[in-house]
């Protein structure tokens, strides 16, 4: 899949500005040596968008961190809970995104891949309901 096609395409369709992270790669602190290329993608297309922490919070590369054999991405706008993926599961372009309970301290998985999901995030964050089944089709 062409990931930056995929995302800026859509989130022009939306009407939204977005605003590009060309030196997201970069950026990482020390020890994290590179992202699936979802996430790379995604910062490259709009990684200083606004709608990145319109509701819950992508991350920037920098404050991108290791917690629990996950690396940590997204913080939901309350603190309740915290989105990563496995280091396991790195190396793989497209990766299941897992969300932690922080006050049980407990991960489960969700139901999208890394790119539905960041799409999904903005759209609820946007529109404020589920997105629709054409989002998930380039």
């Amino acid at each position: 899949m062409n990931y930056p096609q995929f995302y800026c395409h859509w989130m022009q369709t939306a009407g939204l500005d977005i605003s590009a992270m060309p030196d997201a790669a970069q950026r990482l602190r020390p020890g994290i040596t590179s992202l699936p290329a979802a996430l790379s993608a995604y910062y490259l297309c709009a990684g200083n968008s606004a709608i990145n922490t319109a509701y819950n919070q992508l991350l920037s590369p920098e404050d991108i961190y290791q917690d629990q054999g996950y690396l940590i991405f997204m913080h939901e706008n309350q603190g309740v809970v915290d989105w990563g993926i496995r280091l396991q599961d790195l190396e793989q372009a497209n990766p299941i995104v897992w969300q932690r309970n922080n006050d049980e301290q407990a991960w489960y998985a969700e139901d999208y891949q890394l790119s539905s999901f960041l799409m999904a995030n903005w759209y609820w964050a946007e529109f404020g309901e589920e997105m629709p089944e054409e989002f998930f089709r380039l």
